[in-house]
């Protein structure tokens, strides 16, 4: 089904994303002046924030540095954080909670699966099904239950925010892959270990690695598909190589990632008590929402790029739903008796995981 025939759609989507941009922009700009302002103050703590995507990606422009800046002006300039991607600081994706908790920077940006089995209870929310379609569901229900569920799994940083982006979708070089037998004998690149175990009993061959990983093994032709959201299309220049995408058209997505923005907690402790009130006010659960709305706004713009691109979408329904459902239901099973063997409820905690999904959805936020 191509995803250019909707063309109204687009247009509103097109809108939308202008105008978020354009907001964006404002707000950075009026800080910065802000902060420009009062030359004479010098900063008391300049934080060091390592993240691994491009420093033109939208994530730095329309996230990170108006965040910063709003910091800024809020302490006067006291208080600033200096943003560096694309991992210039050094180091790979999977190293950026060992740089947080080490102290090699103050301040990272990664994924919970980029360290595999080290944060079981947040796994949950990367299960099939469990996730939202939209991250403005999902990012607050996350947040939630890590307060509530997970906060140990996280005790070696200070926590800033813990949220996801909207339901992933298949990308395919060559072919869509609507039932679940389309994947047999596929390398598919998956994003953590839980979806990796429902390729690997579908017959595909699951290969997990950072995202900024996989444009070179398309390029190599190491991997024939990869698992991610449609707004890293235009920031990780798949353009030619990402020609099918398969997406799901029911309630829930296959999957979701569970984002961490952390911070060294002898840095945070070490800051006036006044900075760190500033710091507070502008993270937690309300960032999480934020960034979580905003992430369905990265999304549509990624949408736009892919049908710009001429690719194709094709949309799961119906029985073929159903049949990767019925294909996810073991891998559910399999967490749960696993956790349990280190003492930990999983079946308390999927069922705590879809009530808050649910509770946010009812709260107008429709899924």
């Amino acid at each position: 089904m191509p995803y250019l025939g909707h063309s109204a759609r687009l247009s509103r989507r097109s809108a939308v994303r202008s105008s978020y941009s354009l907001r964006a922009c404002t707000l950075l700009l009026a800080a910065l002046l802000a902060c420009a302002a009062s030359p004479a103050i010098a900063a008391d703590k300049v934080l060091r924030f390592h993240h691994f995507l491009p420093e033109a990606s939208p994530q730095q422009r329309e996230l990170f540095l108006p965040w910063s800046a709003k910091i800024a002006k809020a302490t006067g300039g006291r208080l600033r954080i200096d943003i560096t991607g694309g991992m210039r600081l050094g180091g790979t994706p999977p190293e950026l909670m060992s740089q947080v908790e080490s102290n090699k920077v103050d301040i990272a940006w990664t994924l919970a699966a980029y360290s595999p089995g080290r944060f079981p209870r947040l796994q949950v929310f990367e299960l099939p099904w469990i996730a939202s379609s939209r991250a403005a569901v999902t990012s607050p229900a996350l947040h939630e239950y890590y307060e509530t569920h997970a906060r140990s799994e996280l005790a070696g940083v200070h926590v800033l925010a813990v949220w996801c982006h909207p339901s992933g979708v298949i990308m395919n070089r060559d072919a869509p892959m609507l039932r679940p037998a389309d994947a047999a004998g596929r390398v598919v690149r998956v994003p953590s270990d839980v979806i990796g175990e429902l390729f690997r009993r579908i017959g595909a061959t699951p290969k997990m690695s950072p995202v900024t990983q996989v444009l070179p093994q398309l390029q190599r032709g190491e991997i024939s598909a990869t698992l991610l959201p449609y707004e890293v299309f235009p920031t990780l220049k798949l353009r030619g190589e990402i020609n099918h995408i398969t997406e799901f058209a029911g309630h829930r997505g296959l999957y979701t990632a569970v984002f961490v923005l952390a911070m060294n907690k002898k840095v945070y402790a070490s800051l006036d008590e006044d900075l760190r009130r500033v710091l507070d006010a502008h993270s937690g659960a309300a960032l999480a929402s934020e960034w979580g709305r905003t992430w369905d706004d990265f999304e549509e713009a990624g949408r736009l790029s892919f049908a710009a691109a001429g690719g194709v979408v094709t949309f799961v329904k119906n029985e073929d739903y159903e049949e990767w459902v019925q294909a996810s239901a073991l891998v559910g099973e399999a967490w749960v008796d696993k956790v349990r063997r280190d003492g930990i409820d999983g079946a308390k905690l999927l069922a705590s995981a879809k009530e808050l999904v649910a509770k946010y959805a009812m709260m107008g936020n429709p899924l």
